[in-house]
């Protein structure tokens, strides 16, 4: 019989800490499977991870999670494999590829003893809403661009069919393209990215940013197989930035205020973007969501945001309510 270990023995054997262990799990590089209540690794699943060399992060999970629905995976992406994981470890699901952000929250939280811990799933608008209306996560954090005001609900609720939601503004945003110091290649528009010495890093399908590019090449009948690289994907706003500063692309796109990480970098400022977290209006009768919504209206929350460049509170911690 091929042998089975506890998350605890696949530690002990990789000398690592267990919390490490459940993140690897977490982010699809170790496979695990269910059993009851339990994770357990079998020796293949093991020596399948051994054979790529891998890097794990710690994160904490000691309470009961609320109920939520269990229901066969999905695979509309990589990420949503981490899944089935997350509903069993302890803490409250959050999909997002607002990492800064999710941060700000646990260590917000983190104040609350009695706080569930946070576990980040690391997905795009449309996979994180695509989990919340399956009851796979318990909250998304998304990130919409937008032209007028309040157009950001009516795509969350385009995605949540039915589904009666709180949506919390975190704050608005500026989004734009990263391009090179003093933008030698003179890019200013979504036409501009046509021209033959352009080559553009894009955010993955189903993206916010992704998203916007989409509709606005085909608002302005722009072809987007005349742009060099249209095709080609990043997961962060970090990678598209990294992308035009070593030179492997001229222009990308996402929110500004990563830029403060790149000198070499300007940026062209095309729409503004909202933030907002959404999650279940009947998960609000549960204590810890109550006090995630208080957080996020907080003067130290919204303190805690001012540091990013471009991004405006004066709305954080609004409520709208749909489907309700």
């Amino acid at each position: 019989m091929e042998k089975i270990y506890t998350t605890q023995e696949v530690a002990d054997q990789l000398k690592i800490k267990k919390s490490t262990v459940y993140e690897l799990i977490k982010r699809g590089e170790l496979r695990a499977n269910k059993v009851g209540k339990q994770i357990r690794i079998s020796q293949d699943q093991l020596d399948e991870y051994l054979k790529v060399p891998n890097s794990g992060s710690s994160f904490q999970a000691d309470e009961p999670l609320p109920g939520i629905m269990d229901i066969p995976l999905f695979t509309a992406d990589s990420a949503i494999r981490q899944m089935d994981y997350l509903l069993n470890a302890s803490g409250l699901i959050i999909s997002s590829q607002e990492s800064r952000v999710v941060e700000l929250f646990r260590s917000q939280l983190s104040l609350h003893p009695d706080s569930l811990p946070i576990l980040h799933s690391y997905m795009n608008e449309y996979n994180s809403l695509y989990s919340l209306y399956y009851e796979k996560t318990h909250m998304a954090l998304t990130s919409f661009c937008i032209s007028r005001e309040g157009q950001e609900i009516q795509q969350i609720q385009s995605l949540l069919p039915g589904k009666e939601a709180i949506i919390i503004h975190i704050c608005s945003l500026l989004a734009g393209f990263y391009i090179r110091k003093g933008n030698p290649k003179g890019i200013h528009t979504l036409k501009d990215l046509c021209r033959p010495d352009i080559r553009f890093i894009n955010r993955e399908k189903g993206n916010g940013y992704r998203i916007y590019m989409d509709s606005g090449l085909s608002a302005q009948s722009i072809d987007k197989a005349a742009i060099s690289g249209y095709q080609k994907e990043c997961l962060s706003h970090m990678s598209a930035a990294n992308a035009v500063a070593s030179g492997a692309a001229d222009a990308g796109i996402g929110d500004i205020s990563h830029l403060a990480a790149y000198p070499q970098l300007d940026y062209i400022p095309l729409t503004s973007a909202s933030m907002d977290l959404v999650f279940s209006i009947e998960a609000l009768n549960h204590p810890s969501f109550q006090r995630i919504a208080g957080t996020i209206g907080s003067k130290e929350f919204k303190n805690s945001l001012l540091p990013f460049k471009g991004y405006e509170i004066s709305k954080t911690g609004n409520c709208t309510f749909v489907n309700h």
